[in-house]
C-alpha cells in the first residue's frame, strides 16, 4: 500500500507539473520570454505556498536531481575548449574579474545585513553567474550569435560556468567553516586546492582512461544498432561516472555528470550521444526547475524586500557596469561592452545549482534561495526585451 501511494505521487507530480510546465512554458514563449519562467510558476502553483495541490517535496527533489545529473552532463557534453580559445584574451580575465568583484560586492553587502561571509561569498557567486542557456537563445533571435560581441559573451558565460563548477567543490569546506570547524585562511586555500586536484586528477582519469572506455563501450552497443540499448548504455555510464565520482573522489554528484560529458564529448560518436540524452535531459530539467519554483516562497519577499531590490540591482545594474568597464579597460568598443553587459543581466541555472547545493548544506539562509528565484524571474523576464533596445539603439545609431 505504502508503494502505491509513492507510485501515485510520482504519477501525480509528473502529470500535474509536466502538464503546467508545458502550458505555462508555452505562453512564455508567445510573450517572447523565456520558457524557464513558465517552468518556475508551475513549480510554484504545485508547492506549499499557494492554494490548490501540493506535490511531494522529497520525490520532486529526487527526481530534480535526477535533471541536475543530466543538465550537468549536457554542459559537459557541449563544453568546446575551441570556443573558449577564440575570445580568451577578454573572456577568461573578463569573466574572473566581473566575477570576483560582484562576488567580492554582494558578500559585503550581505554581511552588513547580517549574514556570514560564507553565505555572502556563495550567493555573490551564484547572482554573479548568468544562464547559458537564455543567453545563447536570445542571442540567436536577435541573429547576434556569430558576431564578435556573441561569441564574447559566449565565451565569457562559458569561463563563468567554469568558475562555478570550481565553486560548487568549496560549498562543503564552507559548511564545516560556518558549522563550527575552525579553519585559518591558509587552511581554507589548502582544502579548496585539494578539491580543485581532486576535480583534475578525475577529469585526466576520465579523459584519458575513461575516454577510451566509454568509446569502447559505446561502440559495441552501436553495433548491435538497439537505440533502445545504446540509449541505456548513455544512461547507464552517465550515472555510474557521476557516482562513482562522488563515491571515490569526494566530488559532487552533479561535478561527476559534468565530467561524463566532457568524456562522452571527446568519442567519436558524440553526435549520437546527444541525441540520445537531449530528450531525456531536457524533460528531466523542467523538473528540476519545478522543484526550485515548489519552495519559493513570495512572501519571504515581501518581508525582506529591501535585500530583494538590492540583490535585483546588483543583476540588472552592478554586474553589467563592471562587466563594461572590463570589456572597454581590456581595448573593446563600447558597443561590445555594453551587449556583454546586456548578456550578463540575468540568472538562471548554475544560480539554482549553486543555490539548490548551498540551501542542502546549510550555508544559504531560505530567504536567499527565495530571493535568487524571484530575481531570476525578472531577470529573464527583462532579458529578452534588453537585448530588443539594444538592436534598435544599434540601428539607430547606424542609420
Amino acid at each position: 500500500m505504502a508503494t502505491e501511494m509513492v507510485n501515485l505521487k510520482v504519477v501525480l507530480i509528473l502529470t500535474i507539473g509536466f502538464t503546467l510546465a508545458s502550458i505555462l512554458g508555452y505562453f512564455s514563449l508567445r510573450l517572447k520570454l523565456s520558457p524557464i519562467m513558465g517552468y518556475l510558476i508551475a513549480g510554484f502553483l504545485i508547492g506549499p505556498y499557494s492554494p490548490g495541490f501540493v506535490a511531494d517535496k522529497e520525490v520532486s527533489e529526487q527526481l530534480a536531481e535526477i535533471g541536475v545529473i543530466l543538465m550537468m552532463f549536457g554542459v559537459g557534453l557541449h563544453f568546446k575548449w575551441q570556443d573558449l580559445v577564440k575570445v580568451k584574451y577578454i573572456a577568461i580575465p573578463g569573466a574572473i574579474g566581473q566575477t570576483v568583484l560582484t562576488t567580492i560586492i554582494t558578500a559585503i553587502i550581505m554581511h552588513i545585513f547580517g549574514w556570514s561571509w560564507e553565505a555572502g561569498i556563495v550567493f555573490g557567486i551564484a547572482i554573479g553567474v548568468a544562464s547559458t542557456v537564455v543567453l545563447v537563445r536570445v542571442l540567436t533571435s536577435n541573429n547576434l550569435i556569430k558576431t564578435e560581441s556573441g561569441k564574447i559573451s559566449v565565451g565569457w558565460l562559458i569561463v563563468e560556468d567554469v568558475i562555478t563548477v570550481a565553486a560548487i567543490l568549496l560549498i562543503p569546506t564552507l559548511a564545516a567553516s560556518l558549522n563550527g570547524q575552525e579553519y585559518s585562511s591558509s587552511q581554507l586555500v589548502g582544502q579548496f586546492t585539494l578539491a580543485i586536484f581532486k576535480f583534475f586528477i578525475l577529469a585526466v582519469i576520465m579523459l584519458t582512461a575513461g575516454k577510451r572506455f566509454v568509446t569502447y563501450i559505446l561502440d559495441k552497443i552501436q553495433k548491435t544498432c538497439s537505440q533502445e540499448l545504446f540509449s541505456l548504455a548513455v544512461l547507464s555510464l552517465t550515472f555510474v561516472i557521476a557516482t562513482g565520482s562522488a563515491i571515490l573522489f569526494g566530488t559532487s554528484i552533479a561535478l561527476g555528470a559534468f565530467i561524463a560529458g566532457m568524456s562522452a564529448a571527446q568519442t567519436n560518436l558524440r553526435k549520437e550521444v546527444n541525441a540520445t540524452a537531449t530528450p531525456l535531459k531536457d524533460t528531466f530539467i523542467v523538473m528540476f526547475f519545478i522543484s526550485v519554483g515548489m519552495i519559493f516562497n513570495p512572501m519571504a519577499v515581501f518581508e525582506h524586500f529591501g535585500l530583494f531590490l538590492m540583490t535585483l540591482s546588483i543583476i540588472l545594474i552592478v554586474k553589467p557596469i563592471i562587466a563594461f568597464f572590463i570589456t572597454c579597460i581590456l581595448g573593446y568598443s563600447s558597443h561590445i561592452g555594453v551587449t556583454i553587459a546586456v548578456a550578463l543581466s540575468q540568472i538562471g541555472e548554475f544560480s539554482f545549482i549553486m543555490a539548490e547545493q548551498a540551501l542542502k548544506f546549510g550555508i544559504l539562509p531560505q530567504v536567499g534561495y527565495d530571493i535568487i528565484v524571484a530575481c531570476a524571474l525578472i531577470s529573464l523576464s527583462l532579458n529578452p526585451s534588453l537585448f530588443k533596445l539594444l538592436h534598435l539603439g544599434k540601428k539607430k545609431s547606424t542609420a
